[in-house]
């Protein structure tokens, strides 16, 4: 096919029309004939000329227009009306034919030059669709390739992301809910584990990864296998916003006195055990063990503390007796003490409070490596569907503040890179939202290091993989930075707005589209994908548990449901499935 020119397939048979305005948006045609007009279909691939004969652009049909206009009215033949039929094409790259032993054609996603009013447009035939979609897969057909699905264009041609820009430059999947965004993470998931060292990490706030049989499962919860986060994982920002009241007028006190215990205890743990390590360094956010019992008991003993003066007493009742002063936060960390307390008494808090596994510096070398090591699985999902709503945020701003941070202090030798791990942030609008007004002080602190990734992470061998059914309620910081959108059907106009707002002008036409496509389709558009056009992806392997429940025929006929009042509310009590 290599020896063939493009040139060959534009014949009069396929011709459109000429062009007509030019723009760097789009480019609209004169469509020179009705009966071709009919034939039109918005997403078809359509071929321009370019600056030589060996050049052709690339453009995506994206409006088919028919328009009636009135003659004059002096004009003999009264009532008869005249068409001027067009249509709009996006721009989406650059075709190069190649001649000679051992030379490819070429397809970039540049666009060098723009055509000449009256050029001619071709619809792409079955043969020049077939040269094209070579071009755009030659160097993607291997193993390692990250095939998503095929062109709606051209069935038998296979979709291929390039999966380095795809990951390092960032990605987002966006859809309503029951587009099937699950189902595409889950069949990336599943092309990612054919990779011998790859590393996916992916936060499951509902529970719908965790039967995937080739990943590592990892429930963050106070159960046998489960995962603890301890209370020294967290910064002090992170314990401030847990106990620490603001608005209250002892907070100043109820700061300085946690503050005082954990320094006091990571500077004892670091001499006890640590003899390599100066506790000079040591600070409030120095990630080793301080007991969160011990600081409940601390808070309480300091709160009626009475300190001695030296003087007696030499009269009274007390006569003799020594006397003494309230301490410095004498009476002033109840209200800090109790909520302490109410969270070390709740079951749900057990993940960071339970303290009988994770009183070592070593228990977050463990944690890293269950969460990070590639080892065992190249795909780990973290179950975050019973960890308290007030507490989400917050916990998976400290998994990935550590990851981040242990990344960063690799320190690879001469040649050498960090190896490379995605997180993969489902529902990610609940923690990456753009509405700021409502945060919390530590969400905005878990908010920072996302936005730190996105504009950091491939440095040090970090991506995000974004997924979310409300593209315009996340962090538009955060969302800038990704440079590859996987779109499925979106009906919202805000949300078509905020995927409009994260392409290129050329391309803003297709979110035109979204819409109108089906469960399982797609459009790709970023610097992974070639051509931006329609994918229908392929179904995982193994399905997410994100199937919509049909309600109608369930109540019709009551098939493989589950309602059972009385293990619902023993679940409550002890506040797990087990």
């Amino acid at each position: 096919m290599a020896e063939k020119n493009m040139n060959e397939f534009l014949m009069d048979t396929n011709r459109i029309g000429i062009v007509e305005s030019v723009d760097t948006r789009k480019i609209v045609v004169s469509v020179e004939n009705e009966d071709v007009l009919n034939t039109l279909k918005i997403n078809d691939i359509v071929i321009l000329a370019g600056s030589n004969a060996d050049e052709k652009l690339i453009g995506i049909l994206t409006k088919v227009t028919k328009k009636r206009i009135d003659i004059d009215e002096m004009d003999e033949e009264e009532d008869q009306l005249s068409s001027n039929n067009c249509c709009v094409i996006n721009l989406v790259g650059s075709f190069y034919n190649k001649f000679g032993a051992g030379k490819e054609n070429k397809f970039k996603r540049a666009i060098n030059t723009y055509p000449e009013i009256n050029s001619a447009v071709y619809q792409a035939n079955q043969s020049a669709m077939q040269m094209l979609m070579n071009a755009i897969s030659s160097k993607a057909t291997d193993s390692k390739s990250l095939e998503i699905g095929h062109f709606a264009s051209n069935r038998d041609v296979a979709a291929i992301l390039d999966g380095n820009r795809f990951f390092q430059r960032h990605a987002c999947i966006v859809g309503s809910t029951g587009s099937g965004k699950s189902y595409t993470v889950a069949g990336i998931l599943e092309k990612a584990d054919q990779l011998s060292h790859a590393n996916m990490i992916v936060f499951d706030l509902h529970g719908e990864y965790n039967e995937l049989s080739y990943a590592d499962q990892i429930k963050i919860c106070d159960e046998p296998g489960g995962l603890h986060i301890p209370l020294w994982f967290f910064n002090y920002e992170e314990i401030h916003s847990l106990f620490v009241e603001s608005s209250e007028g002892t907070s100043t006190n109820q700061r300085a006195a946690v503050i005082n215990y954990i320094l006091q205890e990571k500077k004892k743990y670091i001499i006890n055990n640590m003899s390599s390590v100066s506790e000079e360094i040591v600070t409030a956010d120095t990630p080793v063990p301080f007991s969160a019992k011990g600081l409940i008991k601390y808070l309480e003993e300091q709160n009626i503390l009475e300190n001695k003066t030296g003087e007696i007493y030499k009269t009274g009742d007390n006569k003799g007796m020594e006397k003494t002063k309230k301490g410095q936060y004498y009476d002033k960390l109840t209200n800090l003490i109790t909520r302490l307390r109410t969270k070390m008494d709740d079951k749900k808090y057990g993940f960071v409070f339970n303290e009988a596994d994770t009183m070592k510096a070593d228990y977050l070398n463990q944690f890293a490596d269950r969460i990070m090591g590639n080892d065992s699985y190249r795909v780990k999902v973290i179950d975050l569907s019973e960890v308290p709503s007030d507490m989400l945020a917050i916990v998976i701003g400290i998994v990935t503040r550590l990851i981040y941070d242990i990344q960063f202090w690799m320190t690879p030798a001469k040649d050498e890179v960090r190896h490379p791990l995605v997180l993969v942030c489902d529902e990610a609008h609940i923690y990456m939202s753009n509405d700021m007004s409502k945060m919390k002080a530590v969400e905005k602190k878990s908010l920072e290091i996302f936005e730190k990734i996105a504009k950091e992470g491939r440095k040090y061998g970090i991506g995000l993989l974004i997924v979310s059914q409300r593209p315009a309620e996340l962090n538009t910081t955060i969302m800038s930075q990704c440079n590859n959108i996987v779109s499925l059907k979106v009906i919202n106009d805000r949300d078509k707005s905020a995927v409009a707002a994260m392409l290129t002008d050329s391309l803003v036409g297709i979110v035109e589209m979204l819409p109108n496509l089906d469960v399982g389709e797609c459009v790709v558009v970023g610097d992974a994908i070639m051509l931006p056009s329609k994918i229908i992806l392929d179904k995982p392997k193994e399905k997410p548990k994100s199937a919509t429940i049909d309600f109608w025929d369930r109540w019709y006929d009551g098939k493989q449901t589950v309602f059972d009042i009385d293990a619902a509310t023993l679940n409550l009590i002890k506040q797990s499935r087990g």
